[in-house]
């Protein structure tokens, strides 16, 4: 898969609901770029409520919130 064809968009409100940041909610900044091709679908920089930087995750493990 493309890891620029993303559902969410910049901007969108989103819900990790696996890994180090599961339940957490926070706002997607970007598509991550330049990663390996061994992630299945785009990896997110996600801006957690909590968190003063952005983390990664990939987009199956976030839902709309």
């Amino acid at each position: 898969m493309d890891q620029t064809a993303s559902p969410f968009e910049p901007g969108t409100r989103v819900r990790a609901t696996f890994g180090r940041f599961r339940g957490k909610t926070g706002i997607v900044v970007k598509t991550a770029t330049g990663l390996p091709e061994a992630f299945d679908g785009p990896v997110l920089w996600v801006r957690f409520d909590d968190a003063e930087e952005p983390g990664l995750v990939a987009g199956q493990f976030l839902e709309a919130a």
